[in-house]
Order: structure tokens, then C-alpha cells, then sequence
């Protein structure tokens, strides 16, 4: 296994991080307006390249070094031959060095006007091929936009005009997931250096239109040093799937067990063997009082239920290399949960059912114990939090990696937020987020496939000791395969097209 290219992932970045790798750039030599300079460059381009049919571009110029790439931008803008009107905000306080001399090159060669609204949206009102560049406020900003400012953005949002933000539109928090305030709907968004968690999290992403990264000098390293939260990348990602031995057997592939399912819910418990044997699990085996009518055939069922002592006779820890405890499990299975996890010589997954808080509450005294996994939906996640950290309940809906983060320290588990970009969180500090699936997913079943695939991987020899990379491998082949079920199927895609797909994306991943 190549481990050490596992840190070439490409990083995510907060604010915060960012102004630190400006500070690492420039102390080792870097010049903060060179990079300037390649950032407007950058955005220039595209903004030709995407919206050919403009005919002038209306920059709109912040107080800050956001405010430089827009002088900049419009520079480059006018050097290839394309009207570009700076409006400029002047707040009273003195532009930073790079800002302020970007602003004295353009002033060289073209004259700029004071910010106004009204003026604004007129000229945008008499041009059917205006376009608008945002550099106003990419980060920084304390409080919501009022007064003028809030005119313009509603003005603009109210429009057709197309619209490029530079690095984050306006009025969005930068490392928050959604704004209740307003802010810039742009048409594309030039993130610069990295992404920013606004670039990737809903409802905020959508809020960017398209997002194009742009590389503008940074120091590789500076950017690896600053920000330990990986951006998975699937070539990549995919060396933490090990190899099945071609000359084992079934027990070397790792054996699954599922503690799972119900009268009401036998589907789920069935979705997660599926998955599982279609990640390569060497055996499954279904612990429950129930199961699917049509479950497959090479699925083991070991019928218990909460009023049996635990475990159930004949089952042995060989045949349980990794435990998955929770789709569709009957309510009154909790509480034996203590002594489910307790018998657990191996990885164990909780999902679903099993995240209730008060169960989870009854058993973390032995979470410290075990390799853990949690893999809360955004509800599940904010339960968890309202039971655990009630002054953090609300992060789940505006920070996910915060939320994901500080379950992972308080419950000493890694937990996997799931959604649109999920989250995956060890208790040790490691952070990452997977991009890879598609709108198709959010169907009933996905999540309980999911489990199946990280616990299936975790069976597999050395799950324990690589239980953070075994997981991220997994979220990443589930949503490939997401990616490919919805590529043929579309908006009708179900949980068992995704199961179908998972022996492809894993030829794909490999």
C-alpha cells in the first residue's frame, strides 16, 4: 500500500487557515501581490472564457485583498481589450499594501467611481450584455450586509445579469455551510489556492454556481502546513482499499456480521449484507429475529432477539471480523448493546437505530475501548449533539466539520456526517470530506448500503489499525457508485441500483 501518497489530497480551507497561509507565503518569500496578480489574471480569464457574450464588466471593489484581485481583474480585463467599470467601496480605512497598489495600477490607466446602487443597477438596466465581477467582500465580513449594500445584492440577485465572485460571493460565510443573511447568488465562483467549506456544503455551494479552483502560487507545502482537512480525491484515496489475498479464503476477506433489522424494517438489514457482499466481504452473516423474504441465499442468518442472552449460540468471533449494529434493528435490541459492543473483538459500526442517544449514552463508556464508527444523517447528528453538547446543537446545520469534529472527541469514535459532502471525523483530529455522489442518493436505503461498505472494508485484515482511511475509502466508493447508478438510471435511482454499481466503482477506484 503507497500510505505516503495519501497526504497529497488536496486541503480545505477556513478563513482563519487561509490568513495564516498569506502569512506563511510571504515569510517565506512569496509576495502576497504576486499572488494577487495571478488571482485576477485567473479570474479574468475566466470570466472571458465563460461569458464570451458580455460586452462590459462592472467591478465591484472591496475595502480588503478581495477588493485587490477585483483592481486586478479589472486590469487584466481592459488589457484584453473588454470594458471594465470599477465601482469602488470606500469604508474610510486604509487599503492593505497588495490592495492598494493594484488600485494605483488601474488608476494608471482608467478611473474608477464611488460604489452607489442605485447608479449601479441602472447601468446594468441599459445593458443587455453586462456582466458583473464581485469582489467585495470574500471574507471578513462580521455582520450581515444592510443599508447600500443589501440594495445591491437584492438588486443583483433580482437580475439576469451574470455574475463571477472571486473566491466566495459576497455576504457568504466562508466556513459555514448555509447564510440566513443575505448574500451574492453568483453564476460561477474563481475559488483561489483551495476550496472553502462554503464551496463545498449545501445550501451555501449552490449560492456559488459553477466553482473553478484557481492555482495561483501559493506554496504547496504552506497549504499542506495550514489546514489538516483532506478534499478526498478517489485515485488517491483508493490505496487504503487493500488487496484481496489471491490465495486466501473467505475468512481473509474478511467476515461481516449484522446485528440488524426487524418486523417493520427487514429491508435495511438486507441492504447493508447486500452491500457488504458486494464489497467483497468473504462471508455475511445476519443476526436478527427477522429476515427479508428474498434475502440472498449466501447470507447466514442466526435468528436472536433483545430477550436472548447475547451472543446467540454458534455465532464466534471469527465469523465477525467487523460488527455492524443498527439498519432497521428493532428498538427493544438496544439494550443489549453494551454487551453486543463488549463481545466485539473487532471494528464496530453503529448506524441508524443504534446512534439513539440513550443507548449511546448506556454503552460510551466502552467506545474508548473499541475501534468505533458513527454514521449519523445531519438529524441523527444534531440529536447526538442536543444530548451530548447542547450549547453545539445547531452546528450541524451550519458547520458540519465542527459537528462532525467535536461528536468525534466527545463520543472517542470517528463519526461519518453524512450528505451532500460528508464529513468523516476521528477522535484523534483527523477531518475529512468526500464531494463524490449525487443528488440520487438522498432516497431511502443509501445510507443503510453505506454502512455495509465501510464495515465490509474494515473486515478485511488491518481494519483495525487503518480504521480512519478504510472508512474515507468506503464513502468514497459508495458515492462512485452513486455516481454511477444515477449516470444510467437517473432521478429514479434506489439504494439496490447503487449495491449493483459498487463492484465497478471499485474496479473504477482501483
Amino acid at each position: 500500500m503507497r500510505i505516503s501518497a495519501w497526504h497529497k489530497q488536496p486541503r480545505l480551507f477556513t478563513a482563519a487557515q487561509m490568513q495564516q497561509a498569506d502569512l506563511r507565503a510571504e515569510g517565506s518569500g512569496t509576495p502576497l501581490y504576486g499572488l494577487m496578480l495571478r488571482a485576477g489574471g485567473a479570474v479574468a480569464r475566466e470570466a472571458l472564457e465563460r461569458f464570451s457574450h458580455v460586452s462590459e464588466w462592472h467591478v465591484l471593489c472591496g475595502p480588503g485583498n478581495n477588493g485587490g484581485d477585483g483592481w486586478v481583474t479589472a486590469l487584466e480585463l481592459l488589457r484584453h481589450g473588454q470594458p471594465a467599470f470599477v465601482w469602488e467601496l470606500n469604508t474610510g480605512r486604509q487599503l492593505p499594501a497588495p490592495a492598494a497598489q493594484a488600485r494605483s495600477e488601474f488608476l494608471r490607466e482608467a478611473q474608477a467611481r464611488p460604489l452607489n446602487a442605485q447608479r449601479l443597477l441602472a447601468a446594468l438596466e441599459q445593458r443587455s450584455s453586462a456582466g458583473v465581477i464581485d469582489a467585495l467582500f470574500a471574507n471578513g465580513l462580521n455582520r450581515p450586509l444592510e443599508g447600500e449594500l443589501r440594495q445591491l445584492v437584492d438588486g443583483l440577485n433580482s437580475r439576469t445579469v451574470p455574475v463571477v465572485s472571486i473566491d466566495v460571493p459576497t455576504g457568504l460565510d466562508p466556513d459555514l455551510s448555509r447564510s440566513e443573511h443575505p448574500h451574492v447568488r453568483a453564476d460561477l465562483t474563481v475559488a483561489l489556492a483551495g476550496l472553502k467549506p462554503a464551496h463545498v456544503f449545501e445550501p451555501a455551494r449552490s449560492s456559488c454556481g459553477r466553482i473553478v479552483l484557481a492555482d495561483i502560487g501559493f506554496p504547496k507545502q504552506v497549504l499542506k502546513d495550514v489546514s489538516p482537512i483532506l478534499i478526498l480525491q478517489a485515485e488517491i484515496t483508493a490505496e487504503a482499499v487493500p488487496p484481496l489475498d489471491p490465495a486466501g479464503h473467505k475468512y481473509d476477506a474478511g467476515t461481516v456480521c449484522l446485528v440488524a433489522g426487524s418486523s417493520r424494517y427487514r429491508g435495511a438489514a438486507e441492504l447493508a449484507a447486500r452491500a457488504a457482499w458486494r464489497s467483497g466481504a468473504g462471508l455475511v452473516t445476519l443476526v436478527s429475529d427477522f429476515a427479508h423474504a428474498n434475502a440472498w441465499p449466501e447470507t447466514i442468518f442466526e435468528r436472536h432477539t433483545g430477550t436472548t442472552p447475547w451472543p446467540p449460540a454458534g455465532l464466534d468471533h471469527r465469523r465477525a471480523a467487523a460488527l455492524l449494529i443498527g439498519p432497521g434493528l428493532d428498538p427493544g435490541m438496544l439494550e443489549q448493546l453494551p454487551d453486543i459492543i463488549d463481545w466485539s473483538s473487532g471494528p464496530v459500526v453503529l448506524d441508524a437505530s443504534a446512534l439513539d442517544p440513550d443507548a449511546i449514552a448506556e454503552t460510551r463508556h466502552l467506545f474508548r475501548d473499541q475501534p468505533l464508527v458513527l454514521t449519523p444523517h445531519h438529524g441523527e447528528a444534531e440529536r447526538l449533539l442536543a444530548r451530548f453538547l447542547p450549547a453545539e446543537q445547531a452546528l450541524t446545520r451550519t458547520n458540519p466539520l465542527a459537528a462532525a469534529r467535536l461528536l468525534a472527541v466527545e463520543l472517542a469514535a470517528l463519526v461519518v456526517l453524512k450528505g451532500p459532502a460528508t464529513v468523516i471525523a476521528s477522535p484523534a483530529g483527523q477531518l475529512a470530506v468526500s464531494t463524490r455522489g449525487h443528488p440520487a442518493l438522498a432516497t431511502g436505503g443509501t445510507g443503510d448500503v453505506l454502512a455495509g461498505v465501510i464495515t465490509a472494508l474494515l473486515a478485511r485484515p488491518g481494519g483495525r489499525e487503518e480504521l480512519f482511511r478504510r472508512v474515507c475509502a468506503a464513502v468514497v466508493v459508495h458515492g462512485l457508485a452513486g455516481e454511477l447508478a444515477a449516470a444510467e438510471l437517473g432521478a429514479g435511482t434506489i439504494a439496490s441500483d447503487v449495491i449493483g454499481r459498487l463492484p465497478q466503482a471499485f474496479q473504477l477506484y482501483g
